[in-house]
């Protein structure tokens, strides 16, 4: 979990890393003691944050989630809301990630910005104008098809970009965790794997700039993925800028912050 908390709603000022708990009522717990420390008693106003989570349709509870089972259909925002007498505000991580690159970090100052969080699985977000786009909560840009009947997929799918791009689907295939792959051919493979979601992305979301974010991103070497894009995106004019991420584990907190704001 990472905390921070924000006086003038502008500004970070002070933050906190601490282990996740599985157990719900225990993370309930762990939030609470850490926010404490961190508001020194001043009553909070407001609360925002995201998890590794797929959300109810009113952003309630988790409904599904693979590293959070205990989670699931339990009540967040009932919960958050009662330990700080105060409004809960609950995004899937990736998307509040999106939120703060497109406001605060990469994707500063452009209209349309497409974001990816490549790290275990992929998610992925549009932002326009500063705001998720409409049916963001339903947006899984990590499970499109990219090999057709091609490798399995966690979801229980096939060929999806998350199966040879995310860190899971790159273990399975090369029997070794990505930190640990050295050979420049494999990752020139992967390279060319992400060129191809990038081409379905640009032109289904015509985005101004891509931004990737996540662990896998700070070894995928990204100029390679340019070069493929290059030969294989046609139906568009130009391309846009494709751009590593710049808040890296803080960008949820600046989503989150941009969430208080409104």
């Amino acid at each position: 979990m990472r905390l921070a908390v924000t006086a003038d709603g502008q500004a970070l000022i002070k933050s906190k890393i601490v282990p996740t708990p599985q157990d719900f009522d225990q993370a309930i717990q762990t939030f609470k003691q850490t926010a404490d420390e961190l508001t020194q008693g001043e009553k909070v106003s407001g609360v925002a944050g995201g998890a590794a989570i797929i959300l109810d349709p009113d952003k309630t509870k988790a409904v599904r989630s693979t590293h959070l089972k205990s989670w699931i259909n339990k009540p967040l925002k009932a919960e958050l809301e009662k330990i700080f007498a105060a409004p809960a505000y609950i995004e899937n991580d990736s998307h509040i990630a999106g939120l703060g690159e497109a406001t605060n970090g990469a994707g500063a100052n452009n209209n349309i910005v497409a974001f990816f969080n490549i790290g275990t699985g992929i998610g992925g977000i549009r932002i326009v104008n500063g705001k998720m786009d409409q049916g963001y909560i339903n947006f899984e840009p990590g499970h499109q098809i990219i090999v057709a009947d091609g490798a399995p997929c966690d979801c229980g799918g096939f060929g999806h970009f998350e199966s040879y791009v995310g860190g899971s689907g790159i273990e399975k295939i090369y029997h070794q965790k990505g930190e640990n792959i050295s050979d420049p051919a494999i990752w020139d493979e992967i390279s060319r794997h992400l060129a191809m979601a990038l081409n379905n992305t640009i032109v289904h979301w015509a985005p101004d700039i891509v931004v990737l974010g996540g662990a896998v991103v700070k070894s995928i070497p990204i100029d390679n993925a340019k070069q493929h894009l290059a030969t294989l995106l046609k139906a568009v004019v130009s391309i846009p800028n494709i751009v590593p991420a710049k808040l890296g584990n803080e960008a949820g907190l600046y989503g989150a912050l941009e969430l208080l704001k409104r």
